[in-house]
């Protein structure tokens, strides 16, 4: 009991500058602050783009900061941001696309002519924003955002979700901003004419995404399909029943297209089970440069990539089959709906086959 006593007399009498901060049992003193003493940090728990300085990951390069003046950040998958001006810049500029952070998604893109696949832009654009009133052109046009089963399961009960202000540009660039998130699993954007009676840009359009929370779903295509596109394809099938529009891209990003491709279906409850049914797809005429015209003997994509089909519903899911694909690639596998009056476009692209890599 007299040498524990004299111990911690010592201990007392030490100077008080040699220990700042005094740590309880099973923690340690580490640069000013109490830690776990069995707490490893190396540098492998940093993160992209930082270092570890003493306990503390920090960055590696100091903050982006864009002037709010003349740019918007834009932060990729990898966490770097990217100050992307705002003026016009031309339609071959990028448009900025942030991510939100109040729960909520952002999608942006740009809009095409789905007859010539190109980008559907006013004569002469600059890169300017859309004003009210345009009859013709991309800022003729309203984009609104919906759930996507709930749209297809009954269009004209579907109330659009909230969002931000939808930009639009003479590009056909847009964005649609803080989308609220849906009670189902995807987003549809729905194009349209913005004032009825306005000479008829395009037919009623949707296309999908899946949703996110505090994402932004970046170069999602847009389309416009004419009037006279779809009378060119005759009464079948059928718009006023609705008309679904399989888009097969060659690979997992760009935008080839892939000929040879066969659309097929499969039961919902089933997806694995697809097989083709040549009374419900149509593809167009071999060697068309423009998806203009259909060729009634046609059982497979041609170099437009393109399979119309009829009678697209929720009970099923839609994939493809051909079009040369690398060993360990499959096409996607997506769900659907024909809604009347409305061509719905989904893109295909390769992806892994099970147990396998896609090199594409």
């Amino acid at each position: 009991m007299h040498t524990r006593l004299v111990l911690l007399a010592v201990l007392a009498a030490q100077p008080a500058s040699c220990k700042s901060v005094d740590c309880g049992d099973g923690t340690t003193e580490r640069d000013g602050r109490c830690v776990p003493s069995n707490e490893t940090v190396g540098t492998a728990l940093c993160g992209p783009f930082t270092e570890l300085h003493g306990s503390q990951c920090e960055p590696s390069f100091p903050p982006t900061v864009c002037d709010p003046a003349t740019t918007e950040p834009d932060v990729d998958e990898m966490g770097v941001t990217t100050c992307v001006g705002t003026g016009a810049g031309g339609c071959a500029a990028k448009l900025a696309c942030p991510a939100p952070t109040d729960g909520k998604q952002t999608i942006c893109g740009q809009i095409y002519d789905f007859e010539t696949n190109q980008p559907f832009a006013q004569a002469g654009a600059t890169g300017a924003p859309c004003a009210a009133g345009a009859t013709t052109g991309p800022c003729s046009l309203g984009i609104k955002a919906f759930d996507a089963v709930a749209f297809a399961t009954n269009p004209a009960a579907a109330t659009p979700l909230t969002t931000g202000a939808v930009y639009l540009d003479d590009c056909g660039r847009y964005k649609v901003p803080e989308i609220a998130p849906p009670a189902g699993p995807f987003v549809a954007l729905a194009l349209d004419d913005a004032i009825a009676g306005s000479g008829g840009t395009t037919n009623p359009v949707g296309v999908a995404t899946p949703k996110g929370t505090n994402v932004a779903t970046k170069d999602l295509e847009a389309f416009i399909v004419r009037k006279a596109t779809t009378d060119g394809w005759g009464s079948t099938p059928s718009l006023a029943a609705g008309i679904y529009a399989a888009v097969y891209r060659g690979h997992r990003t760009g935008s080839d297209l892939a000929a040879g491709v066969t659309f097929t279906i499969a039961p919902m409850s089933n997806p694995v089970a697809m097989t083709a049914d040549p009374a419900r797809d149509f593809y167009f005429t071999t060697g068309s440069t423009n998806r203009t015209t259909l060729d009634p003997a046609a059982s497979a994509t041609t170099t437009d990539g393109t399979a119309l089909a009829s009678g697209a519903n929720l009970g099923e899911v839609y994939s493809g089959a051909g079009g040369g694909l690398a060993a360990g690639c499959i096409w996607e596998i997506h769900a659907g709906a024909a809604v009347p009056g409305s061509v719905f476009i989904q893109i295909f692209r390769p992806t892994n086959a099970p147990s396998m890599t896609c090199p594409l």
